[in-house]
C-alpha cells in the first residue's frame, strides 16, 4: 500500500481524482467534511455541476461493495444483520447459557462479549487458539463465539465484523465490481482484516493509496490551566475571538472526553457565544435521555401498574401527553396532594374507598391504558409489540398537543426509525414478553447516539477521535494532562491477555495506548496551520502535570494568547442595570372580621420572622411536600399524639395507671394504635410491613414514657387535645391544647408532646419567643395554671422540660430565674405585641436568626434575604 503525503486537498486530490475512485474515511464526520470541501472546490472553478466522487466511511463501502458483488452470484447472499440483530443474538445466547447463573449485569456482559468477537475478526484470532482454553473466561467466549458462528450458519446469517473475510472470497469471482483507485484518507490505523482485503484490491491490480495530510509550516504550543473550567472557558473565548477575526477560518476544539463532559461544555461555549448557532458539537446524547423519549419510554413502564411517585410526576406533568396544556394546573395541584399525602409508590386501580382528588385523578390517568394492557397476549412478536407500543402511547396521547419544535420533531423521526429497526428483530428472535421487549427497547434506545441537524458552522466541538484527520485552519485539544491521556489500559476480559499484547491489539497494554496516542498527537500537529494542547493541573481530585507526549511542544502563556475582555451574558445584563429601590415593609391590616387559619403558629412565624408570617398565613406562599420513604417527623408525632390521647381516655389517672399490670398495659396500648390508625387505606396498600414496624417502635416510646410518669407525683389527667379559642388583641387563633393535668393541690399544669429532641425552656424567654405556645395557653388561664412543660418523647432521651411557680417535684420542670408574676407579665406584652404587629400588616424581612432561621426557610426565593 502507498503511504502519499499532501500538504493541499485541493491541488494534490481533487484536481487528479479520478472519476472510479474511491476515497474511504474512517467515519461519517470526516467523509462530510471531504464533501464540503469538494463542492467548494468546484465552486471556485465556475462549474455549475459536476459528477460528486464516492466519498463514504469505510465500513459503508464495504457493506456496498457487497451488496454490489452479490448481483452477479448465482445463489443468493447471506442476510446481513443489523448491529441490532447481532447484539441481541449475543444476549440472547448469553442468557441461555450456563454463565447466566453467576452474572449480576447480562446486558453489560453481552456487549463486552460482542466486543471481545469484533477484535477476535478484526485481528483474525482463531477461536481454536490452545490459549482459549487456559481460563475459564476465555473458554466461555468461545463457546458463546461458536454458537454464534453456527447460528449464522444454520440460518444463512451474516454480521457485518465477518463481512470483509466473506467479501475477500465473493472479490475473487467479481473484481470488476472494484474501483480503479481506493484512496484512505485520515486513518490512524488499519486492523489485519482490512488490511487483508487492501492487499487483495492490490493483487487484482487496484491502485491502493494512503493519504496524509501534512499543511506546511505549522506552530504548535502547549498551555497550562489551573482549572478544567478555565480550560474550557478559554478555548471557547479564543474560538470565538478567532471566528470574528476570520469568519472563514475552519476551527476545531477537541475534547477528549466530550461524551461524558457534553453538557458541560456546551454550557460554557453557550455562554460565551451567547447562542448555540455558531458552533456545532458532534457528540450526541442517547436517545432515551431526551425528554419526549424519555417520556414515552417512563408511559410504556405503567404496564406495572405501579410506578414510583417521582417518575409518575415526571409523567403527569410533562407536556407531550393528552391534554397537558389544558389540565397543566389541576394536574400540578393532584402532584402536591400527592407530595402532601407521603405517597411514594403510585398504584393503578388503587381500590381505596374514599379517594382524594390525587387519587381520583390517578386512576382516570390509567383508565386508558389498563384497557389496553388488559387485553394483551403474554407473547408477541417484536413486531407485534411495536405495533402495540405505538398504540399505548397513542392512547396516552403522546407526543403532545402542542406544536413540536424542530429538535423534539427530529428526536420523534429518530424514534420511529429506531422501531423500525425494532421490528427486525423477528427475523433472529422468537415471541417474547411485554417486560422483555420494553427492555430491549430501552436498551436500543439507550444506545443509539443522536444528534439533531444543525446549520454547518466554522467552529467544531469534537471528540479525539473523530477530529483526528480533519483538516483545520487551527486546532486546540484539551484534556491532555499525564492522569488522563494516554489513558490507562483496558484489554478485553474474554480474549487471552497474551494475544492482546503479542498482536498489540487496542486498549491491551499501556505502551499500545501510548504509540496511538503519540500518533494521534502528530496528526493534529499536521493537520493544522496552528494547533494548541492544554492541560489542566486539577483533574477532579488529582494533581497533574503535562501529559509526556506534548513535554517537547514549546509552552505558551495565558496572557501571550491575548484574548479580548470578556463577560458572561448573566454579568453584562447585571452591568446594564437600572437599580429602582422600593421599600414595602407593610401590608394591609387585617380587617376585623377577617379570620387567618394557622393558630398559634401564627405568633411563632411572627417572631421568627414577620414577612414569613404574612407571606405564609396571608399570601399562602408555601413550599411542596417533600416524599419521605417512611413517615414524616409530623405525622409521627401527630400518631403519637393520638395514641396517647386514646391511652389517658381510657386511664384517666396516674392510680389507673400504676394499677394495671405489664401485659394489661400492652394490651390497652395495642387496641389504642389500632383505633386511631392514621393511615389511609391507600398507604396501607403500600407499605404494610414499614406500618407493622413503626407500630412496634412507637409503641415501645409509650411504655417508655408511661414509666416516666409513673415516677411522678399523683396527677389526675383533666383535658386531653382540647380545643379552644385565644383572643390576642383582635386576632382570634383556633388550638388546640395536648393535655392538661390536675395536681393533688387543684392547680393544673399544661403539657405539650415533643417527638424531637431540640426542646428548651429558653425557647419561652427573650423578645421573640421560639415556641409561644405553652406561654399562650398559660395566659389563658394563668390564675390556675401552675407550670408548663414540654414532655419529650424522643428515642433514647425521654423526660419533661419546663417551668412552674412552685416546686412540683418532677424531674426536668424547673423554677425560673425570674419573678413568676413578672415572667407572665413579660409574655403577656411580648405575645400581644406580635399579635399586633401582625394585625397591622408587619411585613418587614427580619429574621430573628439570619443564620438559623432562613437556613430551612422556603421562601427564600420571594423575600430575597440575601439582596439577589
Amino acid at each position: 500500500m502507498e503511504l502519499k503525503i499532501i500538504n493541499n486537498l485541493e491541488i494534490e486530490l481533487f484536481t487528479s481524482l479520478a472519476e472510479s475512485a474511491a476515497i474511504l474515511t474512517p467515519n461519517r464526520r470526516l467523509a462530510a467534511t471531504l464533501h464540503s470541501h469538494y463542492q467548494l472546490f468546484k465552486q471556485k472553478q465556475n462549474e455549475i455541476s459536476w459528477q460528486t466522487p464516492e466519498i463514504v466511511p469505510l465500513n459503508r463501502w464495504i457493506e456496498r461493495l457487497w451488496f454490489e458483488v452479490g448481483c452477479y452470484q448465482d445463489t443468493p447472499l447471506p442476510l446481513l444483520l443489523k448491529p441490532s440483530q447481532v447484539a441481541y443474538l449475543w444476549e440472547q445466547n448469553i442468557r441461555q447459557s450456563k454463565l447466566n447463573h453467576y452474572l449480576l449485569q447480562l446486558s453489560e456482559t453481552a456487549d463486552c462479549a460482542l466486543s471481545a468477537w469484533k477484535l477476535l475478526k478484526q485481528w483474525q484470532l482463531s477461536l481454536n487458539h490452545p490459549l482459549f482454553n487456559s481460563f475459564e473466561d476465555y473458554r466461555a467466549f468461545r463457546d458463546l463465539a461458536t454458537t454464534f458462528e453456527e447460528q449464522c450458519k444454520q440460518h444463512h446469517w451474516i454480521d457485518a465484523d465477518s463481512l470483509p473475510d466473506q467479501l475477500c472470497e465473493k472479490l475473487k469471482h467479481a473484481p470488476h465490481c472494484l474501483p480503479t483507485e481506493i484512496i484512505l484518507f485520515g486513518f490512524t490505523e488499519l486492523s489485519p482484516q482490512i488490511q487483508n482485503l487492501l492487499t487483495l484490491c492490490e493483487e487484482m491490480n487496484k491502485h491502493v493509496v494512503k493519504l496524509q495530510l501534512i499543511k506546511p509550516n505549522t506552530q504548535s504550543f502547549a498551555i497550562e490551566f489551573q482549572k478544567s473550567d478555565t480550560e474550557i472557558e478559554t478555548i471557547a473565548r479564543f474560538a470565538k475571538q478567532k471566528h470574528e477575526a476570520d469568519p472563514n477560518a475552519t476551527i476545531g476544539c477537541v475534547f477528549p472526553q466530550l461524551a461524558t463532559e457534553r453538557d458541560r461544555i456546551k454550557q460554557q461555549f453557550t455562554a460565551v457565544f451567547g447562542e448555540d448557532n455558531l458552533f456545532n458539537l458532534s457528540a450526541g446524547q442517547p436517545l432515551s435521555e431526551y425528554p419526549v423519549i424519555y417520556t414515552a419510554l417512563k408511559l410504556l413502564e405503567l404496564n406495572k401498574k405501579t410506578i414510583s411517585r417521582e417518575v409518575f410526576s415526571e409523567i403527569l406533568l410533562s407536556p407531550f401527553i393528552r391534554d397537558a396544556e389544558r389540565e397543566r394546573f389541576s394536574r400540578a395541584k393532584a402532584d402536591r396532594e400527592l407530595k402532601k399525602e407521603n405517597i411514594s409508590i403510585v398504584i393503578a386501580r388503587s381500590g381505596a374507598k374514599k379517594q382524594s382528588s390525587a387519587l381520583k385523578t390517578l386512576d382516570c390517568f390509567f383508565a386508558p391504558l389498563l384497557a389496553i394492557t388488559d387485553r394483551l397476549t403474554s407473547h408477541q412478536t417484536f413486531g407485534e409489540w411495536a405495533e402495540t407500543f405505538t398504540e399505548l402511547l397513542t392512547c396516552m396521547g403522546w407526543p403532545g398537543e402542542r406544536s413540536l419544535v424542530s429538535i423534539e420533531y427530529q428526536t420523534i423521526e429518530a424514534w420511529l426509525n429506531l422501531l423500525t429497526d425494532f421490528r427486525t428483530i423477528d427475523y433472529v428472535s422468537k415471541p417474547v414478553t411485554y417486560e422483555a421487549a420494553l427492555t430491549y427497547l430501552k436498551k436500543m434506545a439507550k444506545n443509539s447516539i443522536f444528534q439533531p441537524k444543525s446549520p454547518e458552522t466554522r467552529i467544531q466541538v469534537l471528540g479525539q477521535l473523530e477530529a483526528a484527520g480533519l483538516p483545520f485552519d487551527t486546532v486546540w485539544i484539551a484534556g491532555l494532562d499525564d492522569v488522563t491521556f494516554p489513558p490507562i489500559a483496558k484489554p478485553n476480559p474474554f480474549i487471552p491477555k497474551k494475544l492482546q499484547r503479542d498482536l498489540h491489539m487496542p486498549h491491551a497494554t499501556a505502551l499500545r495506548e501510548l504509540n496511538f496516542c503519540a500518533d494521534l498527537i502528530q496528526q493534529f500537529k499536521e493537520s493544522a496551520s496552528q494547533s494548541f494542547f492544554s492541560y489542566s493541573v486539577k483533574n477532579e481530585e488529582n494533581d497533574c502535570e503535562a501529559s509526556s507526549l506534548i513535554r517537547h511542544i514549546p509552552p505558551l502563556s495565558l496572557s501571550e494568547l491575548k484574548l479580548a475582555d470578556y463577560q458572561t451574558s448573566f454579568d453584562c445584563v447585571y452591568q446594564s442595570r437600572k437599580v429602582e429601590t422600593l421599600t414595602d415593609n407593610k401590608g394591609p391590616a387585617l380587617a376585623l372580621d377577617e379570620k387567618v387559619k394557622g393558630g398559634v403558629s401564627i405568633i411563632k412565624l411572627q417572631a421568627l420572622c414577620p414577612f414569613k408570617a404574612f407571606a405564609e398565613k396571608r399570601l399562602h406562599a408555601k413550599g411542596f411536600d417533600e416524599v419521605t420513604p417512611g413517615m414524616r417527623a409530623r405525622e409521627r408525632g401527630e400518631y403519637i399524639h393520638q395514641v396517647l390521647d386514646s391511652v389517658w381516655q381510657k386511664l384517666k389517672n396516674q392510680a389507673t395507671l400504676l394499677a394495671i399490670s405489664a401485659s394489661e398495659l400492652n394490651t390497652l396500648i395495642s387496641e389504642c394504635m389500632s383505633e386511631t390508625l392514621s393511615w389511609n387505606e391507600y398507604s396501607l396498600k403500600q407499605r404494610p410491613h414499614y406500618i407493622q414496624l413503626e407500630q412496634q417502635r412507637i409503641a415501645s416510646i409509650i411504655r417508655d414514657w408511661l414509666e416516666i410518669e409513673k415516677q411522678r407525683p399523683d396527677f389526675k389527667i383533666k383535658h386531653t387535645e382540647l380545643s379552644t379559642t385565644l383572643q390576642l388583641n383582635h386576632l382570634t387563633l383556633e388550638t388546640r391544647i395536648d393535655r392538661i393535668d390536675e395536681l393533688p393541690d387543684g392547680s393544673m399544669l399544661i403539657i405539650d408532646y415533643k417527638t424531637g429532641k431540640l426542646n428548651n425552656i429558653y425557647q419561652w424567654l427573650g423578645e421573640r419567643l421560639d415556641e409561644p405556645q405553652l406561654p399562650l395557653y398559660l395566659l389563658e388561664n394563668s390564675h390556675q395554671t401552675v407550670g408548663i412543660a414540654f414532655a419529650q418523647l424522643a428515642t433514647g432521651d425521654q423526660t419533661f422540660k419546663g417551668l412552674s411557680q412552685y416546686t412540683l417535684d418532677i424531674q426536668g420542670i424547673k423554677l425560673p430565674n425570674t419573678d413568676w408574676h413578672s415572667l407572665l407579665n413579660q409574655w403577656q406584652t411580648i405575645l400581644t405585641k406580635l399579635a399586633e404587629d401582625f394585625c397591622n400588616g408587619d411585613a418587614q424581612v427580619d429574621p430573628k436568626d439570619k443564620e438559623e432561621t432562613c437556613q430551612w426557610c422556603e421562601l427564600k426565593p420571594l423575600c430575597r434575604v440575601n439582596g439577589i
